[in-house]
């Protein structure tokens, strides 16, 4: 099998040939291998390629696109390490900063940028715009050897937590006002809506919703209430436009499979077993089922810190009898890092001695 038919025979849950694997790599990494695009990189060690929007690519996609309503405008800019964010109206502005891609400052920490914030997104709207091209370009240099992921998000919850409100002024602001937390809440589910639709229309194969969940900072009741009813709408939407609805949750999530499950997604992305995560993949499986698909991340501790001699041994240890049975994918990933080409080298050894199906 090439990659392609290997990963798409994964994602429609058919057998493969062999154990799947695939790399995630930056620039970080990247530099160390002067002259290899990424596709390359990947071709070097023979690996599939989970494309995740292009990834490595001058490509990328534009669709669904946020536009904000009349008199809202949002600017960016840059002073030293810090990426500068504005939301401005004739009501107010909003400011929030970032260092790499974290933010230190967040949109909204008090009531009053609340409303603010809730009065800018009553005038918004996800929009369609025309990736076929970028698709068509991107298909064309991965070739056989991989497939391409739209890759999305994150939805309400994860957005407000991560991005615009923090995790402190989320809960806080949740717990002393809670009405209007809610209809905010609402009010930015109902604008989704037509992106999870859009996404549903567009020319790839799955869809994959960045929400990188973790019980770190998501709730098993906030995960109940509010973002596993947001998921199963988007799983919902992807599926009516015939396509494989992937979570991508790379933290803490064993204590929210259950409602994982119920939000219907055919599988997960980035699933990270412990000590990083606390999701071993086997455990997926039993709770989500043997038919779920999982790109499952090879733990940190033993890719990025231990010895590279290890990097084998711990293979052996999870790649069971019934991985080798899923529909899994190993995902190595060293975005934001640089890894060194011995530990990518050390994977491809070991799949091209062990990776027989069991």
């Amino acid at each position: 099998m090439t990659g392609r038919e290997r990963l798409s025979a994964i994602l429609r849950r058919e057998p493969t040939d062999r154990l799947s694997w695939s790399v995630l790599a930056d620039g970080h990494t990247l530099s160390a291998c002067p002259g290899l695009s990424f596709h390359d990189f990947c071709r070097q060690l023979g690996c599939d390629i989970l494309s995740l929007n292009g990834w490595g690519t001058p490509h990328g996609f534009a669709s669904p696109a946020l536009e904000w309503g009349a008199g809202v405008e949002a600017k960016a800019w840059t002073e030293g390490e810090a990426t500068n964010w504005e939301l401005r109206s004739p009501e107010g502005t909003l400011r929030s900063v970032w260092r790499g891609s974290h933010p230190v400052k967040y949109y909204v920490e008090t009531l009053e940028e609340l409303r603010l914030y809730r009065a800018m997104w009553e005038g918004a709207r996800y929009v369609e715009r025309d990736d076929r091209e970028a698709f068509r370009a991107i298909d064309e240099l991965l070739g056989d050897d991989g497939v391409i992921t739209r890759f999305w998000g994150p939805s309400t919850i994860p957005r407000l937590l991560e991005t615009d409100f923090g995790v402190q002024s989320f809960y806080y602001l949740l717990h002393d006002h809670p009405q209007e937390m809610e209809e905010l809440i609402a009010l930015m589910h109902e604008r989704e809506l037509e992106a999870f639709r859009i996404l549903a229309r567009g020319p790839w194969e799955s869809v994959t919703l960045v929400e990188n969940t973790s019980t770190r900072y998501i709730s098993p009741d906030v995960y109940r209430r509010y973002n596993g009813p947001h998921v199963r709408d988007f799983v919902e939407a992807v599926h009516a436009g015939g396509k494989v609805a992937i979570l991508h949750m790379c933290g803490h999530v064993r204590n929210l499979l259950e409602q994982i499950r119920d939000t219907g997604a055919d599988g997960s992305h980035a699933l990270t077993p412990p000590p990083t995560g606390d999701t071993p993949w086997e455990l997926a499986l039993d709770v989500l089922g043997e038919e779920t698909i999982i790109f499952g991340t090879l733990d940190p501790t033993v890719w990025v810190l231990g010895p590279v001699e290890q990097i084998g041994e711990a293979l052996h240890t999870l790649i069971t009898p019934r991985i080798r049975r899923a529909h899994f994918s190993l995902l190595v990933a060293s975005d934001g890092i640089s890894v060194p080409l011995e530990r990518f080298e050390a994977v491809a050894r070991w799949m091209e001695a062990n990776g027989h199906r069991g």
